[in-house]
């Protein structure tokens, strides 16, 4: 994957929520900015900013997350999970997610959202009767995609009245960060202020 050079090195917060749940485990800089599809700059600033805010630590293995930083991705899966890879839906990546508590949201607009992002494509689900269903009409979607069911169900641990987030993009990268974007865009309010901090 060729790495991209720009006069600007940035990240945006979904880059940062993606990196401290990757670095869970050690990964070295250039593994990561592969994973993120970031560029070298981009993800040298990220990782200063992340070291700077003692979120992460950095050994001869690479980098990964501090104790603080584990207390960080504490706080923001009670928010929201980790991505998933869900296979490939209209033949590309496709990642999902959990929203907990998610409140008030139209789900057209979550929908054009995650597409104005990076997205090719998403659905928004609710958990309806312990299962995923389309919010607009309560249909089921087993009825209609029940391999994917049987993925998300599988690959996810939701409960009733969560939302289920699920994007496609022409990359891996881009479908999980669009997923992200939504979670972010749903839960705004109620993010930990570690996180807000990394932007600033």
């Amino acid at each position: 994957m060729s790495w991209k050079r720009g006069a600007y090195p940035e990240f945006t917060v979904e880059d940062a929520v993606a990196a401290l749940f990757i670095l869970k485990e050690p990964m070295g800089r250039k593994a990561l900015a592969e994973m993120l599809d970031l560029g070298e700059g981009s993800i040298r600033t990220l990782l200063r900013k992340l070291n700077g805010l003692e979120l992460i630590q950095s050994t001869q293995r690479g980098h990964s997350l501090s104790e603080r930083g584990l207390e960080l991705v504490e706080k923001l899966l009670e928010e929201f999970s980790e991505v998933q890879g869900v296979g490939k839906i209209e033949g590309l990546p496709a990642y999902a997610l959990v929203v907990r508590k998610p409140g008030e949201f139209k789900s057209i607009e979550l929908r054009d959202e995650a597409i104005r992002f990076l997205a090719r494509g998403a659905m928004i689900l609710t958990v309806k009767n312990g299962e995923p269903a389309f919010p607009e009409d309560g249909r089921p979607l087993r009825e209609t995609m029940p391999e994917l069911a049987d993925r998300l169900e599988s690959l996810l641990d939701f409960s009733e009245g969560d939302v289920i987030v699920v994007t496609w993009a022409e990359n891996q990268a881009a479908a999980m960060k669009s997923a992200y974007h939504v979670a972010i865009a749903l839960k705004g309010d109620s993010l930990p202020e570690d996180l807000l901090r990394i932007m600033r």
